[in-house]
């Protein structure tokens, strides 16, 4: 269950770099629950070739995290601003009205800017 997670939220990240048949392959997999031989079928191809196709996919989808670190950052980008809340929360140094405005925009851009990537 945790691979299946792990690598649906790399797919999120770095899907678009796959080839267009490992990127399909991989999302019928991952995404649409399809079978080793279901998606042999659509492809006209073994179930071997299938296997192979989204292995060496899921390589790809880790070496480009390994390399290029989004997801981490990503991660570490939420914990900090959730922390910041926190802070902001307990302060006493804002005004009521100017604290609720910046968890607003906190929270706005964890649900937008970093859902996103």
């Amino acid at each position: 269950m945790k691979k299946l997670v792990e690598v649906g939220i790399l797919f999120d990240y770095y899907g678009s770099l796959l080839s267009e048949r490992q990127r399909s392959m991989v999302d019928k997999y991952y995404n649409e629950d399809l079978s080793l031989n279901e998606i042999g079928d659509l492809y006209d191809v073994s179930k071997q070739a299938v296997s192979e196709n989204i292995k060496r996919a899921e390589r790809r989808l880790y070496s480009f995290e390994n390399k290029l670190h989004l997801k981490k950052r990503s991660e570490r980008t939420t914990e900090f601003l959730e922390f910041i809340k926190e802070d902001l929360k307990n302060s006493k140094s804002f005004e009521t009205e100017e604290r609720e405005t910046l968890l607003k925009k906190i929270d706005d851009f964890i649900k937008e800017d970093m859902g996103e990537l």
